[in-house]
């Protein structure tokens, strides 16, 4: 008979009590957890517990606001303690997805069962953090240094049949997970097993001299980089075999703390919230989102190409249509051989490329516009092709947007994000197939309210007119961009604008006295890596830029070179102006929320994740000491160095940028 206890259901059935636990580990949960496996233990019926998911998966790990605050209540690591330490043998019946905390408390179980379809991970990495509760001592000694770490540092969700996943569980079940529980469980109390306790595992030490030279290896791996999480796995990993388990748990749990009070954590869990936050679109409960199953993208260029292979590898269908035929015959093969670049790296199989070719439709615009589900304006001239009135259009290239436009971040098929562009006439139907779009692509959808400027756009133009004002004032390009390489920024502003090209910069205007230097570079043929060369010179090598001294002097003709500026006066000055135009869009409504500003950073401009972006880092520098360095640049372009307001808003108030909205 089952009774329901809020958010744990407790049932006792020949002998065996299920706890079926609600989908979030809150305090809450893990208390009424506590209290039913207290029940259990004075349960004068019960032989065994089994604890199981109640929604589409096992019972996940604190939520990601959790970490950090003080809250009531047990703690999932004194949830893992309580389960290992219990006299009856407890099982895990693990099924969906089987993350971090949820993971944790699987493995304090003396046994586990999986469904086939089940997939394991340590994701914690890509917050910034390490396993809290146990993993980095419990996963070594089953499975080894090497299986462990792998899980650990790569962060994925593993499917449980293949290692190191399956080295966790002790049965797979193919059907049903109930029955296959029951049955493993009745052979269990059948052989008079009872607890069989992870703490006390030594298969995966068995080899010690291995599992340290493992140890040693991943920690050379990771030497040169520079998050914190992945070293600290390393060690706690290497603590599991040197330490009792007790000793290694405390080692643990000061790592943890290490990491989730450091600046590279709180950046990370920050995006990962960005990117959460930033489909929430405010389209009507009433609008439902289309399921779309084949789109038409309308155009010849590259970008109508690029969108053509993103849409066909997420098994879209496609109508591709230009009203130049020689187009599509140069554009088809291109995509084709975009596919075969995916089959030489083992991404996927010749079957399936032609599974995803086949999928493709090409001719005339006019004719490829029906039994299509949205339309993408990938070109000009696109416009008035004729097309049933109730398909979303929308347009995909730079230019002006009345209704619904898209900006892919380049390069499309590999980059996640989307700008989703709302003009001053968009319905809610077309915010909701563009959000479907985004889904059915993989892609992180952003909203922007403009007629056509992006946020990525104005953060960049932004960037590159800070950069410009900082040659005027006598620095060095080159050390301008080795300020933010060093700082671990792989594309810096100056090469950034080399691999993008400088001719749009160069129309980009500048205050009296500014000098664009993007427009004087031109003027020389000097068009970025394109043409050979830029700022940089690109032509020994297209992957590795060099310095140039010829840049140099013509930079120096123009302006006389000053004292060289500390290297994190640089990085204040940029990202300070960058976070200053993120207040802009802010208080004009173009950017619906500060965390969406920090998002495209990352995801356009390819700011270090975690870093962070321009509105979480002017916290990170201190709002009242970007706001002085923004004030004290001597440089004529007044009204963009010039702070907005609101950076004395928050200052008085005590707060920083990352929760603004607009």
């Amino acid at each position: 008979m089952a009774e329901a206890r809020d958010a744990v259901e407790y049932s006792l059935q020949d002998g065996v009590v299920w706890l079926a636990v609600a989908s979030a580990l809150t305090p809450a949960v893990r208390k009424e957890v506590m209290t039913a496996l207290d029940r259990a233990a004075e349960d004068a019926g019960a032989r065994a517990v089994v604890i199981q998911g109640q929604g589409a998966g096992f019972p996940a790990g604190a939520d990601l606001a959790e970490p950090g605050t003080a809250l009531p209540g047990p703690t999932i690591s004194d949830l893992c303690a309580r389960i290992e330490a219990f006299a009856l043998p407890v099982v895990a019946a693990l099924h969906g997805l089987v993350p971090g905390g949820g993971l944790e408390i699987a493995l304090a179980a003396h046994y586990r069962v999986a469904h086939g379809a089940a997939r394991l991970g340590f994701p914690e990495v890509k917050l910034g953090l390490i396993p809290g509760a146990g993993g980095t001592q419990r996963v070594p000694r089953m499975i080894g240094a090497g299986a462990a770490l792998d899980m650990m540092l790569g962060g994925a969700m593993i499917p449980v049949g293949r290692p190191p996943a399956r080295g966790l569980v002790d049965v797979v079940v193919e059907g049903d997970l109930r029955a296959g529980t029951e049955a493993f469980v009745a052979a269990l109390l059948a052989e008079g097993k009872g607890p069989r306790r992870s703490s006390e595992m030594r298969q995966g030490f068995a080899d010690a001299v291995g599992y340290q030279q493992e140890v040693a290896r991943r920690r050379s791996s990771l030497a040169q980089q520079p998050e914190l999480a992945p070293r600290e796995i390393v060690a706690a990993v290497e603590a599991a075999m040197l330490l009792p388990f007790e000793a290694g748990l405390a080692f643990e749990s000061d790592a943890y703390e290490t990491c989730l009070g450091s600046d590279q954590s709180r950046a990370l869990r920050g995006v990962f919230l960005a990117e959460r936050r930033a489909p929430r679109f405010g389209v009507p409960a009433t609008v439902p989102l289309p399921d779309l199953k084949r789109v038409t993208v309308l155009g010849g260029g590259p970008l109508a190409a690029q969108i053509v292979f993103a849409a066909l590898n997420a098994g879209l269908g496609v109508n591709w249509g230009t009203r130049d035929p020689v187009r599509l015959r140069s554009g088809v093969p291109q995509v084709r051989d975009a596919f075969r670049q995916r089959v030489a790296r083992g991404g996927l199989t010749e079957a399936q490329v032609q599974e995803r070719m086949a999928l493709l439709r090409v001719g005339d615009s006019a004719e490829m516009t029906g039994e299509s589900d949205m339309i993408l304006h990938a070109a000009r001239g696109q416009g008035n092709v004729p097309a049933p009135h109730d398909v979303v259009r929308a347009v995909a290239f730079p230019g002006r947007v009345e209704a619904l436009g898209l900006r892919f971040a380049q390069p499309v098929y590999s980059a996640r994000l989307i700008e989703v562009i709302s003009g001053p006439s968009v319905t809610p139907e077309q915010l909701a197939a563009a959000l479907a779009l985004a889904r059915a692509l993989g892609k992180v959808a952003v909203r922007v309210r403009s007629t056509g400027k992006s946020l990525g756009g104005r953060l960049m133009v932004a960037c590159q007119r800070a950069a410009d004002a900082l040659v005027d004032a006598g620095q060095d390009p080159y050390e301008i961009d080795r300020a933010f390489r060093d700082w671990g920024w792989s594309r810096p502003p100056f090469q950034s604008r080399d691999q993008i090209g400088l001719n749009d910069f160069a129309e980009q205007p500048r205050a009296e006295g500014a000098q664009n230097w993007s427009a004087l570079l031109v003027e020389q043929g000097r068009t970025g890596r394109a043409a050979g060369k830029g700022v940089y010179d690109w032509s020994s090598d297209p992957g590795h830029p060099g310095e140039d001294a010829a840049l140099r002097a013509l930079v120096e003709g123009v302006r006389a070179p000053a004292a060289p500026m500390p290297h994190d006066l640089i990085r204040k000055l940029v990202l300070g102006a960058m976070a200053n135009e993120g207040l802009r869009m802010l208080s004009s409504g173009m950017a619906v929320r500060s965390s969406d500003i920090d998002l495209v950073s990352v995801l356009a401009l390819d700011l270090p994740r975690w870093r962070g972006g321009p509105m979480h880092l002017a916290g990170v520098m201190g709002l009242l000491s970007v706001r002085r360095a923004l004030e004290g640049f001597d440089h004529p372009d007044r009204a963009f160095w010039t702070p907005e307001p609101q950076f004395a808003e928050q200052i008085k108030n005590g707060g920083g940028f990352d929760d603004l909205t607009g």
